[in-house]
């Protein structure tokens, strides 16, 4: 007869799998410096994400901030893999002390409530946060569920265009701040041009401009 598992055996295949999302009552975690936002990667409003309920992708409903993940796993950045452990385990996110592998209820009940944006984190007096807004309302995530579902269609140069516009955008921004590439996933998600990639677009440089090419469906 198989034991029931009722206690976490330290085995790190829900730290492996990526960073959890943040909720209102992680605030304090990033106020107080246990998390910093060059840490932080913001999932956009839009973005394909891994539902854990659906056991699918689908579009984000809200915006989401997530611990970033590293290396070709995408485990997430606190996790020690060789003696798996975490390393901010006192500090951990609320959706972490939550988790029960053996009983995922009560994080599901979680998803999607409470989620920190990065307004939340970011005051008026940033000099980022104008920046935010124009970056939110000029290179809004295009509809990756329809785009993976159907295809490109006719938009193909209207999204190359858009792409390279946010990339100039966002590489002003990166220099004239000074902000490492931590910093900048946090303030301003993944570039568009991940996010095409993501659905498959094929993207290389020529000549200082992307060039974006989509395989027939």
């Amino acid at each position: 007869m198989d034991k029931i598992q009722t206690e976490c055996t330290r085995c790190g295949t829900c730290c492996a799998n990526g960073g959890p999302a943040l909720h209102v009552q992680d605030k304090e975690l990033i106020e107080g410096g246990a998390i910093p936002i060059s840490h932080l990667i913001t999932i956009r409003k839009g973005e394909l994400v891994h539902n854990p309920v659906s056991n699918r992708l689908q579009a984000a409903k809200k915006e989401l901030i997530k611990i970033n993940g590293v290396g070709k796993e995408w485990s997430c950045f606190y996790f020690e893999p060789e003696e798996k452990l975490c390393t901010i385990y006192d500090s951990r996110p609320v959706a972490c002390q939550m988790l029960e592998c053996w009983d995922t209820e009560a994080v599901e009940q979680m998803i999607d409530k409470d989620l920190l944006s990065r307004t939340d984190l970011i005051g008026g007096d940033d000099p980022l946060y104008q920046a935010v807004l124009e970056h939110e309302s000029t290179f809004p995530c295009p509809d990756l569920e329809l785009l993976l579902a159907r295809g490109v269609g006719d938009k193909s140069r209207e999204l190359e265009e858009a792409a390279n516009r946010e990339v100039a955008f966002r590489t002003e921004l990166v220099s004239s701040q000074d902000l490492s590439l931590g910093e900048e996933l946090f303030y301003f998600g993944r570039p568009l041009f991940h996010l095409l990639i993501s659905v498959g677009a094929r993207v290389k440089e020529s000549a200082g401009r992307l060039l974006i090419d989509w395989p027939r469906k």
